[in-house]
């Protein structure tokens, strides 16, 4: 540990021969038995004064602890009869595992602790100030999700037991609420049931309380109130659990919403959104869960199972067992009423006083009425339109296929009498344009409101940069535990899981790009008249989204052709910025 960058060096040589320590083989049997104390050793290098060397060790972590479960074995000395004295001894170690798990909850904690009384809660901080929790905070929830995924309830229990324990007498800064708020979202996505059972209803109590027990104004102020944003925050992390278990709870949900849609304080009402995201995504989307190493009942007795034996285990391809959630009929009738319930009042509010309210509150109704399209659009067909005629396009086949892919997802609509999509394209539109000219100083709002174009014409659950992002990550993990003397294919099955989930969402992302039809044309045109505007902030947006859609829909960029040699031969005075464009 004084010796930083061989310590460094050290951990990851470790961090890559992860599998191989892990696993029990006729060639290495014995790797085993270190698990534990290489996993106790390392703590020390969580060091809030070294970001290199807690980033390595966090690796190191996460690598070995997606690999194991994390079970008390060594009661299984006096149960089986058959164990090597080597699995006696490696089923003795893992009585450890609750000192393990104690030790890096408290340094984790005690990263939070400091980091958050480093500055003032009055202060504004930068960018940069966030850097603790872009470093590590993924790190952090995926070490915690798999130890609370792949651990015995008794474990679990005092796991929960400490971090709401932790949780519950902090109020965090904005510097540390994403890594604090993603030890929620370990629990909840690793056991949601016993999650929700215990922290939901509190949480949704404790927010009540802050609207009853408060003046008025609570509402309408614009001042952060850091305790209801951290409430906030963590109920919408709590939102992530699966649809069927938020079903439970979905009159407690519906009267948080009620009490907190319209708080226009920007920290609030950006956790509101992110609520309301979380909640519909969970219950309208199709994914997988369960990303154990093997589907078994980690409560079973060890005359059945032997936990260490699986450990770095790789799972036939025919043996996976996924396991789906796939929305039910209750669940989309809960978004159904969602979207009745909030989006289309703030839609009428926004069309009737928009270009009336302050520049705040507009992004306020604009951020929210985002957030239910993205969270609902992925049960809300592409929007039927003619198609384009007459492109340009030197093939003796056709450049598309005449069948677009329909996925259960958009098999089963919401009940709108509307699409959502043409909805908002009609509203939003018609609002950005008088915002364009009434208020076209308002750039937050403006770009805002030109997301929704690219929103309407190719979101449904998922952006491309959300796939690249996915599969990064899923071929690091895939190359650190990859087992280099064995064969291809021989995967965990929590890998083989990820890869599965990644490529239904290439499908979903991909297979929703149709021809070029009238509405994306009208929308290529306007977003291509926002990509000349005078703000440069506009015409970054604006360009952006254009290029995407040039992208996914072959051929589209030939309809602004002659609008581009219209402004260019124009012979009145152009903007500079127009003709850079």
């Amino acid at each position: 540990m004084s010796e930083p960058h061989r310590y460094t060096s050290v951990i990851t040589c470790l961090t890559h021969i992860a599998r191989q320590i892990v696993q029990q083989t006729p060639s290495y049997s014995q790797g085993q038995i270190y698990v534990l104390p290489l996993l106790i050793s390392v703590l020390p290098g969580i060091d809030l004064n070294d970001f290199k060397k807690t980033s390595v060790t966090l690796e190191l972590l996460d690598i070995i602890l997606m690999q194991i479960t994390c079970i008390d074995c060594s009661s299984a000395v006096n149960i089986r009869t058959d164990l090597t004295e080597i699995e006696r001894e490696v089923c003795l170690s893992t009585s450890k595992f609750e000192d393990f798990i104690n030790e890096f909850l408290n340094r984790i904690f005690h990263i939070i602790e400091i980091s958050s009384a480093e500055i003032s809660d009055a202060v504004t901080t930068d960018a940069n100030d966030n850097k603790l929790d872009i470093d590590i905070q993924p790190k952090v929830t995926s070490i915690l999700f798999n130890i609370v995924q792949q651990c015995s309830s008794p474990i679990f229990q005092k796991i929960r037991v400490k971090i709401l324990n932790f949780l519950g007498i902090q109020c965090l800064s904005p510097k540390v609420r994403d890594i604090a708020s993603g030890l929620v979202r370990a629990l909840v996505k690793g056991n949601p049931m016993e999650t929700l059972t215990y922290l939901l209803p509190e949480i949704c109590k404790f927010i009540e309380n802050k609207f009853n027990n408060s003046d008025s104004t609570l509402l309408t102020d614009h001042k952060d109130d850091i305790e209801l944003t951290w409430y906030l925050v963590v109920f919408a992390e709590l939102l992530r659990a699966r649809g069927d278990v938020l079903l439970n709870y979905k009159q407690l949900i519906m009267s948080v919403f009620h009490q907190c849609i319209q708080v226009v304080n920007k920290d609030s009402y950006r956790a509101v959104a992110k609520a309301v995201v979380n909640l519909l995504e969970s219950l309208s989307c199709s994914y997988l869960v369960n990303y154990r190493l093997l589907v078994i009942n980690s409560d079973e007795t060890f005359d059945n199972f032997l936990p260490i034996r699986l450990w770095g285990q790789y799972v036939d391809i025919d043996k996976v067992q996924p396991q789906f959630h796939i929305p039910s009929i209750d669940e989309i009738d809960f978004v159904y009423e969602f979207v009745e319930t909030f989006l289309y009042p703030e839609l009428a509010r926004l069309n009737e006083k928009g270009l009336k309210m302050s520049n705040n509150e507009r992004l306020r109704s604009l951020t929210i009425i985002q957030s239910i399209a993205e969270g609902a659009f992925c049960l809300v067909p592409p929007i039927e339109s003619k198609e384009v005629q007459n492109l340009m396009v030197q093939s003796m086949v056709p450049y598309y296929s005449k069948y677009q892919i329909r996925l259960s997802k958009n098999s089963t609509k919401l009940k709108c009498q509307e699409n959502l999509r043409l909805r908002l394209f009609i509203d939003i539109g018609f609002f950005l344009d008088k915002l364009v000219e009434n208020h076209s100083d308002d750039v937050l709002s403006i770009q805002k409101a030109l997301g929704f174009y690219r929103l309407i014409s190719s979101y449904y659950g998922i952006y491309e940069h959300g796939i690249y992002d996915w599969s990064k990550d899923f071929n690091s993990r895939e190359k650190l535990s990859k087992n280099k003397l064995c064969g291809e294919r021989q995967n965990l099955r929590f890998l083989i899981i990820r890869e599965m989930a990644l490529k239904i969402k290439e499908l979903e992302t991909k297979g929703n790009y149709g021809s070029l039809n009238e509405i994306n044309k009208e929308i290529i045109f306007k977003l291509f008249e926002l990509s000349i505007n005078g703000y440069s902030e506009v015409r970054r947006k604006a360009q952006e989204d254009l290029f995407c859609l040039f992208n996914h829909i072959h051929f589209s960029y030939q309809v602004i052709v002659d609008r581009i040699v219209e402004l260019l031969k124009s012979t009145s005075e152009q903007d500079h910025d127009q003709i850079k464009v």
